[in-house]
């Protein structure tokens, strides 16, 4: 819509979206209540250098291949609660879920044609690269029962598990210059459970102070990793003029992305790195907070977080899965053994006035570190070191007439720039792929990241249901911040000359999306309720 009206967005690859959400609410005979409820959304977009025509190094994407990647979620359950007595309450959730992430890439062999003194860029041949479509459906359940022992002391105990069933398939080119050889990387089926029970107590031991300590455990059948006890400790105390302190620690486990376990790219059924265990951490904070009139308040806190167990390669290398996710590309990595480390310390400050005459706003700073050490025991910048994050929000409601409201709102975002390393210049020619040295990793660092966004939306509350329409105004200003490095193919006659003096820079610097707006329509309806 906004291409036919002439708007530029900034790039070419725009992406395609929906979601839905409802919840549904019942009041039991016997003194429960039961919700139905769910969500879900699909998203696509395709990355079309086949289009490029013009020589130009400013594309969004790899400059050899078109790129065609899709997401769809959804998510169902029920939920019931209810209290036995009046010191024991229920809370119990059964829900299920499907995650479908799919790409396929198609490489081209391009060419730049001068004749006639016109610089274009043609395609001689365009053939399947690689496609991948991982599928997970979970099965998860929920059970807490709170029950108060005394006015100073509530016990809470329970669990969580999820059953996860996964279909995850995978091939790509043996040689991209041959379009008839393909092996797999990813062919799984099977299911896999993690269980987390907890249990926590808290202790009211004076009317200003609370106490709260608690146990949880975890197992993940694939690879029959268990954390039979992490204990984890909270404390506050509340201090005249609506003052109070807080602190709290705790030991915390998370597995592996689910496909992570499951590659096979040394061989069929060859899972190398299915045995990973548990990424592990222990965490601690102190912090201040102060509630004003009106809704304002501050709140400031200091942390520190120490990484262990963390899978790094098996071979001294700078590759660590704590910087996992940094980046859109999934992880292709050699055999891992859990040895790594890492930490993160900083200060963080928020200020906030809630919603209240019409009006609300937020301001969240954070300064910070970020290290680790991969195998070769060097400490480094973390892929998401970027020193600093400051938002800032805002927004403001106007009534018109009895029933109708508009709403004004932005944001403003500031972040230091990503991390990256030195590229290796002749596996990065040799793989067609980004590749960095180990030396020299994260060291460097893009331009830091500014974005503004601007909101403005009508809201018409009815009987039964309420209509929103709005405009959001992505990155307004249209700030070019830098995404990544992206592969760049040689395609005039110089380049393929630097190539062969070893001066060619394999790689382009991508911009993320610009200004980008983006129409909705919200309707909410509200069931009649049962008297």
């Amino acid at each position: 819509l906004f291409k036919s009206l002439g708007i530029q967005l900034g790039t070419d690859a725009i992406p395609t979206y929906g979601d839905l959400a409802f919840k549904f609410n019942f009041k039991l005979r016997k003194g429960g209540n039961l919700s139905f409820w769910g969500m879900g959304g699909k998203s696509n977009i395709a990355i079309m250098i086949s289009e490029k025509t013009e020589y130009t190094t400013d594309l969004y994407g790899e400059g050899d291949r078109d790129q065609y990647f899709g997401t769809s979620m959804g998510v169902t359950g029920l939920t019931y609660k209810k209290a036995i007595n009046e010191k024991t309450f229920v809370s119990s959730t059964l829900a299920l879920s499907q995650e479908i992430q799919h790409a396929n890439h198609d490489y081209l062999q391009r060419s730049l044609n001068t004749a006639g003194g016109d610089t274009s860029i043609q395609i001689n041949a365009i053939y399947p690269l690689m496609a991948y479509t991982f599928t997970t459906n979970k099965i998860s359940s929920y059970t807490a029962v709170n029950h108060k022992i005394n006015k100073q002391h509530l016990i809470k105990f329970g669990y969580n598990a999820d059953l996860f069933l996964m279909n995850m398939k995978d091939s790509a080119l043996v040689d991209y210059d041959d379009s008839t050889q393909f092996f797999t990387r990813w062919d799984y089926e099977g299911s896999c459970v993690l269980i987390q029970p907890f249990i926590q107590w808290k202790w009211r031991m004076s009317d200003n102070t609370d106490f709260t300590a608690g146990i949880h455990s975890q197992y993940f059948s694939m690879s029959n990793s268990l954390s039979p006890a992490e204990l984890r400790l909270g404390f506050k105390h509340k201090l005249p003029g609506n003052q109070s302190i807080f602190a709290g620690g705790g030991m915390h486990s998370q597995i592996q992305p689910l496909y992570t376990y499951v590659d096979n790219r040394k061989g069929v059924g060859n899972f190398f790195n299915k045995g990973m265990d548990f990424t592990k951490s222990i965490h601690s904070g102190i912090g201040y907070e102060k509630f004003f009139n009106k809704g304002f308040s501050i709140r400031s806190e200091a942390y520190y977080q120490y990484l262990y167990n963390i899978p790094v390669t098996i071979a001294p290398s700078a590759f660590s899965m704590i910087n996992m996710g940094s980046g859109f590309t999934r992880i292709f990595a050699d055999s891992l053994q859990n040895t790594g480390t890492g930490y993160n310390y900083g200060l963080e400050l928020t200020v906030q006035k809630y919603f209240d005459k019409s009006f609300f706003f937020l301001f969240s700073g954070t300064i910070y570190d970020s290290k680790y050490r991969g195998s070769d025991n060097i400490l480094r910048n973390t892929s998401y070191n970027g020193s600093y994050v400051v938002n800032f929000l805002g927004g403001k409601e106007f009534k018109v007439g009895e029933r109708s409201i508009i709403g004004i709102g932005g944001k403003v975002t500031a972040a230091g720039g990503k991390r990256y390393g030195i590229v290796d210049i002749e596996a990065t020619n040799a793989s067609k792929e980004i590749i960095f040295q180990d030396e020299g990793f994260n060291d460097s660092i893009f331009n830091d990241y500014f974005r503004v966004d601007f909101k403005i939306s009508w809201r018409k509350n009815a009987d039964r249901v309420t209509h929103e329409i709005g405009l959001d105004l992505v990155n307004i200003l249209g700030t070019k911040n830098l995404l990544t490095l992206a592969y760049r193919p040689p395609l005039s006659d110089q380049d393929f000359i630097d190539q062969q003096n070893g001066t060619f820079l394999p790689y382009s610097q991508k911009t993320q999306l610009g200004f980008f707006p983006i129409f909705y329509y919200k309707i909410d309806f509200r069931a009649r309720t049962r008297s």
